[in-house]
């Protein structure tokens, strides 16, 4: 299978790369996404599949600056993918686009047929983004997979909170209440594997079936590692630090992810206890 990949440098893109090693990859650099789409179009032509996992990092301070980077990266890019694509005489089978659960209203359980949107700034963007994607030619399948927390050795939040917790500094972000829904960096990769394989389309919540609350997640991590989890960061101090991002840890949403455990999915991590204890492994 020939993958056209975009983020192929980012955690989630470096993992597809290593988890697709024996297929052949067109690599998309950030200059030719932004780029005039015949260009981008060329280089993806011959493509069986095209993966758009670009993104500016949402955990940077939402400065105005970075949300025009947060947004552009997503939306400009994605409408310049599709209508590259869409321009190909001969076009791709499948389109895989990566989305958010931060669609998604906040201290509610969702899955993705049963939810109410949230109305702040990565919600809209999230809409916009997935109104991107549904722009791609209707005999291309397309798959939107709504990512949660990626927990993961190389990449995301993990790395940080582990070296915090190892010099004993782990602790319970403002009130500990919000919902975290994870999903380990393996599970991502292998539920894409198995959406091409099966030949899938349609919207997936990539999350686990068991999410924990920010004290159940701080809990779990304190009792793998053997450290203290006794401090707390007062929401204040947050949002000192993370301006208007600092919603990303302060709240949450419970997802379910319905689809993927209907088209008959099972994941290796589904419990917080099993991901983390995978995750601090030496091995």
């Amino acid at each position: 299978m020939i993958i056209a990949l975009s983020g192929h440098r980012g955690f989630i893109g470096s993992n597809i790369k290593k988890t697709f090693s024996d297929h052949t990859f067109i690599l998309v650099n950030r200059d030719e996404l932004y780029g005039d789409y015949r260009s981008l179009a060329e280089k993806i032509a011959g493509a069986d599949v095209v993966i758009n996992s670009a993104g500016f990092s949402v955990s940077s301070r939402w400065t105005k600056k970075n949300k025009k980077h947060i947004y552009d990266s997503r939306i400009k890019v994605t409408n310049n993918l599709v209508k590259a694509i869409n321009s190909l005489t001969k076009k791709p089978d499948l389109f895989i686009n990566n989305s958010g659960i931060a669609l998604y209203e906040y201290d509610k359980k969702h899955t993705e047929s049963d939810y109410s949107c949230n109305d702040d700034f990565l919600a809209e963007v999230v809409k916009e983004w997935e109104k991107s994607a549904n722009a791609v030619d209707k005999n291309v399948k397309l798959i939107i997979i709504r990512l949660g927390l990626v927990l993961g050795k190389d990449g995301g939040a993990m790395p940080r909170l582990l070296r915090l917790f190892r010099m004993g500094l782990g602790g319970v972000l403002a009130s500990g209440k919000q919902v975290y829904s994870f999903i380990h960096i393996d599970d991502v990769t292998r539920a894409l594997e198995y959406l091409m394989i099966y030949n899938n389309k349609g919207v997936y919540n990539f999350t686990a079936p068991f999410p924990v609350t920010n004290r159940e997640f701080t809990k779990a991590l304190g009792k793998i590692l053997n450290r203290p989890s006794i401090f707390r960061v007062p929401r204040f101090v947050l949002k000192l630090i993370m301006g208007e991002g600092a919603v990303l840890v302060t709240k949450g949403q419970s997802v379910y992810p319905q689809n993927l455990l209907d088209a008959g999915f099972v994941f290796t991590f589904g419990t917080i206890d099993k991901a983390i204890e995978n995750l601090v492994s030496k091995r």
